[in-house]
Parts: structure tokens; sequence; C-alpha cells
């Protein structure tokens, strides 16, 4: 009776502990409460389940904070209990709440053009005449011999498919490079034909990335021409901007409060280079990130030689409330914008001619066996995640990497699980594949950008022109993943991740042809992919929030609006769960809270306290209270 006496008051203890502890947490007195609101705290405890309740969790009325931290949720009576005379109160006046976004996969490392005049391309314009786009190439190269000095760097950046194919095709050679430039650093590096655009450099720019790239010398330019997404990167920020890092930052920061806080974006994470990491270190030791970053390392690593991730520390979770490492990353071992790499037979004959033609495998994971065992050494020495498995092909390469690595090192699933590894872009999945997905707990992060694609012409991941209408059903299978038990998330959610948000819930997507080829240009044309792969508003939210924090290693810190989580969140201008699914597109973010600090504030939101931002360079065209 003794020991199932202590046996009782031991249980009773375990489960009056957690109740004790939220309620002397939200004892305290908190320095902000916000009132009167409809906050959807999406704070189920159980991750990845299908279906979700109506609301993920509480809706509550709302909430306390007290330094960074959400102390307490309930009731406006319940909440305004806990307020002391030094209190302040938001009024929401009935609007809407929901966490910060928290975006696994968005490339915010950028900078301002206008802060780096040294590396201000020349833009070529578009046309369906390659002899113009030839001409137009060669004039900004010979004009911008003129305007710089011998031994400065030239960019020249034409746009479209057939700036493509000159440089695919070899129209242009790097020999074509030298003459044109022979005491110039040059670079060509077409644009506008999707995020792996195509690249060339004349002799005296390649001797100058070999130096710092020991790798890049055995890659010649035929195995180079198809990584522009790392190498232009790579060139004009650790390379061009070497040494600007404190410049870097401040531009970097003024970036992200314009273009990323207005939209909701509290949380992000992205692969990186050095000079954008070192920047993001100065702004963090000066208390001055913008959001909060999760980085990953990836500076084309395969250019480094063998062994480069086994030698490397280990870093994933390690830093700052604004700054921590996620992992390592090579994420392009397939580009949509390429071609996919995919079992499936192709329909397009001029789009197999043309990679039979360029040389190119969109296989890169059997092209090239340097990158082959990059990422298997990622996969088994570091939190390798964030891979570009746009083709169910890759998708198999990278299980197969992952089985080879369970063999040679006796690393468990749930070892593999552990490590959190995604991939992303999704355009071909088979159902046969879920299996594996789900046992080694791949996260698949679905971008909604690239639905885009089945709208254009030109797009060599146009899944319907290409491959076929009945395999959309493979594209991004949202609720396939939910209903197998397979984990997803939202990422790449580029400009307004609302419109993210309304892709997958509503499976429609839109665009407006501004290139030649793609469509009528300037009239908008749209398309419902695959509407048996919807899912609900809440699990669309749960994708863009708080399932992304998993992948980020913050899930007990961000994505959910609850007592100990970090109080990121976002007002909104209408009610996310009743209004139409088209609209979910349109809601504008009136107040974005880091920290439980104000980032941003809409004037629509109305007169907001200074003493609430986090500091002035955050008030833009806020209305104030209390305004001198």
């Amino acid at each position: 009776m003794k020991a199932l006496r202590t046996l009782f008051i031991g249980a009773f203890f375990t489960f009056l502990l957690p109740c004790y502890s939220e309620r002397a947490m939200a004892a305290e007195t908190p320095d902000l409460i916000f009132v009167n609101g409809k906050i959807l705290t999406l704070d189920e405890n159980v991750w990845f389940q299908w279906p979700k309740t109506q609301y993920g969790g509480r809706l509550v009325e709302a909430m306390a904070i007290q330094d960074d931290t959400i102390i307490a949720v309930g009731t406006n009576a319940e909440i305004e209990k806990l307020a002391g005379p030094e209190t302040k109160k938001v009024d929401l006046k009935g609007r809407t709440v929901l966490p910060g976004f928290v975006d696994s996969h968005r490339h915010t490392t950028g900078y301002r053009p206008q802060d780096f005049p040294q590396i201000q391309p020349v833009k070529v314009p578009p046309s369906a005449d390659k002899e113009v786009v030839r001409k137009g190439i060669f004039d900004a190269i010979k004009q911008e011999v003129q305007n710089k000095k011998p031994g400065e760097w030239i960019i020249v950046q034409p746009e479209g498919d057939v700036a493509r194919q000159l440089i695919l095709f070899e129209d242009i050679k790097r020999a074509d490079l030298d003459r044109a430039a022979p005491n110039h650093l040059l670079v060509l590096n077409e644009v506008g034909s999707g995020p792996n655009s195509q690249i060339r450099f004349n002799s005296a720019a390649r001797k100058v990335i070999e130096k710092e790239l020991p790798g890049f010398k055995f890659y010649s330019d035929e195995t180079i021409k198809k990584d522009g997404v790392n190498l232009s990167g790579l060139v004009i920020k650790d390379i061009i901007l070497q040494g600007k890092e404190a410049e870097y930052a401040e531009s970097i920061k003024k970036l992200i409060i314009a273009t990323e806080l207005p939209y909701g974006v509290t949380t992000v994470a992205t692969r990186i280079m050095r000079v954008p990491l070192q920047a993001l270190h100065i702004l963090d030791a000066k208390g001055e990130m913008p959001y909060r970053h999760g980085w990953l390392f990836s500076d084309g690593s395969f250019y480094n030689g063998d062994g480069f991730y086994r030698r490397m520390p280990n870093t994933a979770g390690v830093g700052s409330k604004y700054l921590w490492s996620a992992g390592v990353q090579e994420e392009v071992v397939d580009s949509p914008s390429t071609g996919l790499c995919t079992t499936m037979p192709s329909k397009n004959a001029a789009l197999t001619e043309r990679h039979k033609r360029s040389g190119i495998n969109t296989c890169f994971l059997e092209a090239d066996p340097v990158m082959r065992a990059t990422v298997k050494d990622q996969i088994q020495f570091q939190r390798g995640t964030g891979y570009h498995n746009s083709g169910d092909k890759t998708t198999d390469l990278m299980l197969q990497i992952i089985e080879e690595v369970q063999k040679e090192t006796g690393m468990t699933d749930q070892q593999i699980k552990d490590k959190r590894i995604a991939f992303e872009h999704l355009h071909i999945i088979r159902p046969d594949q879920d299996a594996k997905l789900k046992k080694y707990g791949i996260l698949m992060g679905i971008g909604t950008y690239y639905m885009e694609s089945n709208l254009n012409p030109n797009k060599p991941d146009n899944v319907a022109q290409n491959f076929g209408e009945e395999y959309l059903k493979w594209q991004m299978p949202a609720k396939r993943f939910l209903d197998g038990g397979v984990n997803v998330l939202l990422n790449e959610m580029l400009g307004n991740p609302f419109e993210a948000v309304k892709r997958i819930v509503a499976r429609e997507v839109c665009i407006t042809p501004r290139l030649p080829g793609e469509g009528e240009i300037g009239v908008e044309k749209c398309m419902v992919i695959a509407p048996e792969q919807k899912v609900d508003r809440i699990s669309g939210m749960m994708m863009a929030t708080k399932w992304p924090a998993y992948y980020l290693l913050r899930e007990d810190k961000i994505g959910s609006l609850e007592t100990g989580k970090w109080a990121d969140f976002m007002v909104i201008d209408r009610d996310y769960m009743t209004i139409p699914e088209k609209d979910i597109a349109n809601i504008k973010v009136l107040m974005t809270v880091i920290g439980g600090k104000v980032v941003y504030a809409s004037p629509d939101f109305g007169p907001v306290d200074k003493g609430l931002f986090k500091s002035p360079e955050y008030l833009g065209k806020a209305v104030l209270a209390n305004a001198p």
C-alpha cells in the first residue's frame, strides 16, 4: 500500500506540475496585452495529423506578453486581470491574429542593388530574334569595357528563353567573351527563365573563381553553364563583395524591413554563403536582426573538394534567438527550370532534343559523382536538408543515398528521422514513394510558386505540357501526403505568403505573361491544378507556420501562439477562416510583431504607441498614437 500511495502521489504531481507552471507564468505581470481579437493559436500538440480540428487549437480573444514571450492566452477578462499599472494594451477591434509566417526556403540574404553600384548588371531585354539578343549582349559588353577599368567586374544579364539557348547551345563561347573583354572579369548570366539561370565566364573571371574555389578548375564550361543559381551568387556575394560585410549587413536589414515584415514573415531559413552569413552575424551581435533566421551553409561546396562536410563541425541548432544554424544544404540536386529528373516519358520532343544538344543530364545526382558524394557526406555527417526533388527520379536517388548511409554506418530509421531531411519543389512524386518518405520522416516542402510553370509553355517543368495532365495529381500532392502520414509544409512562399496559402487551399494559380512566348502579354490566365489535393485552411496555415518551425529546429519556440513561446505574430485585415478561398491571397497584414516588439504597422491598423516598436527604424508609415 505504501508503494502504491507513493506511486499515486508521484503521478498526481506529474499531472499537476504543467498546470502549476502555466499558472505561475500567467501570474506574472505582462508588459503588453492584446485584447478583443480572434487569435488563432494553432496550438495543437500532435504533429502532422490529418484532419485538423476547425481552428487548429483554441480561438481566443486576448494574449499577454512579457519581454519577448507569450505568458498567457485566454478571454479578455482573464488577460486584463493580469495587467498591472505599467502594462500597455492594444485593442485589436475584432481583427484576426495568426502566428508569423515561417518560411523554410526564402532567399532573403540578398542586398539592395542601389547599395552596391559595383555589381550593377547591364540588362539585355528579351526578344524572339536570336541575332537581336546576341547583338544586345555584345553591345552591352562593349559599353561596359569603355566604362570600367581593366581588372574590374562586368556583369551582363540577358533575359528570356532565347538568351538561355545562346548559352546552352554554345552559340556564345568563352572565346567570344575573351575577345570582347580581354582585360576585364566578365560574367554572362541569363535571367528570367527560372532560378537555375545559365552562366558563362571569360578566362580572366575563371582564374579568379578557381583561386577562391579549389575544385572549380575541374569543371568545364559545359558543366558549369547549368549552375548559374550557385555561381552567380558565389561570384557576386563571396568574391566581388568580399570585405564588404558591414555594408552588406546594413543592406540586408533595410531590404528585410522594407520587403519582408509587411507580409508577416517572422522567421526564415535559406542556404547561405560566407559574406551574407558574416553580415547576419554582424547584425546579431549588435541586436539588430530584423527577423529570425535559421541558416543553411551552402557555398557550392562540391567545388571545394572531397571530404569538405566530413571535416566541417555539425552546428545544427547552435546559435542565438535570432540567428542559428539549421544545418547544411546543397539544394540544387535537381533543377525544375532546367528540366525534371523523372521516370515519366517526355512528350516534348523539342525539349528532349534541347537537353541532348546542350549536353545536360537533368538527373544531376547521376551526372555528377562529386555532387552525389557531397550529398552523401551531408546526410551522414551533418544535418543535410532542403534538397530540390523536382522529379520523382531524384527522389529515388536521394532515398538510395539514405539507404546507402544506413547500410554503411548502421544508422537507424529513427536516427535518419532525427535529421529532419527535407525534399522540396515536388513537381512529380509517385504514390509508391510515400511509404519510404514516411519511414524516414522526410519533410516535403511545397513551393507553390512552381505551379505557375503549368501555364508557361517555355518552362521545362510544365508537367501538363511535357509529361501529361494525368501527372498533375502527383504535383505537390499535399492532401495525399497528409492522408498517408507524410510530413508536409509550405516553403519558398515568394512575395506574399498568403498567395502560397491560397494556392494550396484552392489549388488555383494565375499568371500574367510578361515575356514573349508565355502567352498574351499583360493578360491574366488561371488554372486549377488537381483540386482533389486541396487541403483545409487550418492545415494550409499550419504548413506555413507551425510545421516549418520543426524544419528550423525551433518548434518549441515559434510557429504557434502558446504560453512559453516567443511572441511572433501578425494582425490581418479580414477573417482568414471565413473569407472565400480565392480571397486568401488578398489578405493584408496590418501589424507584424516579433519578440513582443512591433516591426511593421500599416496605417490601416490605426494609431500605435511609438514605444511598442522595436526601434525608430521600424516606424515606416505607421500612424503613431500621442505623436507630437
